[in-house]
């Protein structure tokens, strides 16, 4: 489904989209945002970038987005969906 911009309720601003890229790490810090989920057993290993990088494209057609973040597990485990999401932002 895709909106036009009078769809979209004049109240929702935003301005940064945040992707969580999987659920795998290396690391067992502390304070890892994904918990109890890193490294389950899981057909989920990482997003996926066509996916992500349409959504920046259609976001950013009806808003002002300012930041692109990626966070993960380690999301720097699958580079390729990084690069192709930071690099869509780019554009």
């Amino acid at each position: 489904m895709f909106f036009i911009k009078s769809d979209i309720s004049p109240y929702i601003k935003l301005n940064r989209i945040e992707f969580v890229v999987t659920h795998q790490c290396s690391g067992k810090c502390k304070h890892c945002s994904v918990g109890e989920e890193l490294n389950q057993k899981s057909p989920f290993r990482h997003i996926n970038a066509e996916k992500a990088t349409e959504a920046i494209e259609k976001l950013s057609q009806l808003f002002d987005i300012k930041s692109v973040m990626t966070f993960g597990g380690e999301p720097l485990l699958y580079p390729e969906v990084v690069c192709a999401i930071h690099a869509k932002a780019a554009e």
